[in-house]
């Protein structure tokens, strides 16, 4: 209760069974500790590698994940029953531990058994998060949650079609090969150089280096550039140790990677645009998260690793032109609609220098750190309170919306005669 008015209880969750676990424990614990907390409760909802939900206070700090699974102890398991009219989290072990509930939460349950939300914020990065997975459950439960439908999350996580859905809207993309695990395995490793030679035999992959990368990561992770046969295939078993699906694309000789964020609105906004910087030819996991690393401000309990907000970047290049700075911006925009995305996203494109032509490379639907590092730069600025708040606005307002949606229309064709 604050000033009379009680507050909204947002679950910010986070986690998950992926491979971008840590990210995305990096940009809940940011989230939380700019959240507007006069009008808002934060809640902390934490998906374990093993898929167990925990929530309570500890997980605000950064030395609970150091010290599990021990730490677990610390928290209570909990759950989103697929049920609508469910009020928030189910807590699976009802009985109230010693001390009470006071050491957990910030404020007590109303039930023993249950938590009330009014928003669910996911703050996950990679597979069973970002990918429709989570948002198909928030669905069920007929809750308020913010960011992409499952949809718009499953489209956009999956580069292969999201680049083919966008292309045949006019947004242009390099040319990409899908391989399946299947087709490889399906030969017990003997299919391997019929794999790499339908790559070099189709139309713009005749030579090397190539991208391979997993279909439907991010974070860089799985990602190698492959220069020869060997590599080739090096590279493909590395990807698929993280996807079942690979993707082959040509790699530009003269390039630049732009990216853009869009934040949702009446009419979607795109933020400045920002050149990552590398470390060496290619943006790795170390450069996006490890190399910028150091600590940022205090919150939540404790200094937090500033994750994608410590990548080096050229904000706003002023050695870029603007004709390429707005077509990016316009591109970003265009595909954050098309796709039906919502919350925040960042949209990466590549720049080939020498024929000054840019390509749509990528849509991340829910960045690390949210990118709120490119609005503070932006005109207007927006701040990551603020975004925070227009995040949480817009998810009610598209609950509401749903909400005067026709669900059924009663039995009929069942019991005609």
């Amino acid at each position: 209760m604050t000033n009379g008015v009680k507050r909204k209880r947002v679950a910010v969750m986070f986690g998950g069974r992926s491979v971008e676990h840590e990210i995305s424990v990096i940009t809940a614990l940011q989230l939380i500790d700019a959240i507007d907390v006069v009008k808002y409760e934060p809640v902390p909802v934490y998906i374990a590698p093993t898929g167990k939900w925990y929530s309570g206070n500890a997980l605000l700090q950064r030395e609970f994940y150091k010290n599990m699974p021990g730490s677990l102890s610390q928290v209570v398991e909990v759950t989103l029953l697929p049920k609508p009219g469910a009020k928030g989290l189910t807590i699976l072990r009802p009985k109230k531990p010693s001390g009470g509930w006071g050491g957990l939460f910030k404020s007590a349950p109303e039930e023993d058994d249950e938590v009330p939300i009014d928003v669910f914020f996911p703050a996950f990065h990679g597979s069973f998060g970002e990918d429709g997975c989570i948002q198909g459950l928030l669905e069920m439960a007929g809750v308020t949650y913010t960011g992409c439908d499952v949809v718009s999350a499953a489209v956009s996580m999956s580069k292969y079609h999201c680049k083919k859905f966008l292309e045949s809207h006019g947004i242009p993309v390099l040319p990409s090969v899908l391989i399946s695990k299947e087709s490889v395995e399906s030969g017990l490793g003997s299919n391997l150089a019929n794999i790499r030679a339908q790559i070099l035999n189709t139309p713009g992959f005749e030579k090397f280096p190539l991208f391979v990368k997993p279909a439907n990561l991010g974070s860089s992770i799985g990602i190698s550039k492959a220069s020869d046969n060997a590599s080739l295939d090096a590279a493909l078993l590395k990807a698929f140790k993280y996807d079942h699906q690979v993707l082959v694309e040509p790699c530009l000789e003269q390039k630049m990677e732009i990216n853009v964020s869009v934040l949702d609105d009446e009419v979607p906004i795109a933020s400045v645009v920002e050149i990552p910087v590398a470390s060496g030819e290619e943006l790795t996991y170390e450069d996006k998260y490890m190399r910028g690393g150091g600590k940022g401000k205090k919150g939540g309990g404790g200094p937090q690793t500033l994750g994608m907000a410590g990548l080096t970047r050229v904000i706003d290049p002023a050695d870029l032109d603007n004709e390429t700075k707005e077509l990016a911006r316009k591109y970003a925009q265009e595909a954050f609609v098309k796709l039906g995305c919502a919350g925040v996203a960042r949209i990466d494109f590549m720049l080939d220098l020498s024929k000054n032509q840019i390509y749509f490379n990528e849509i991340n639907p829910l960045p690390g750190s949210l990118s709120y590092y490119l609005w503070v730069k932006s005109d207007p600025v927006v701040l990551y309170t603020d975004m925070l708040t227009k995040i949480i606005e817009r998810a009610e307002l598209k609950q509401s919306r749903k909400q005067m949606l026709s669900r059924e229309i009663g039995f009929q064709a069942l019991f005609k005669a």
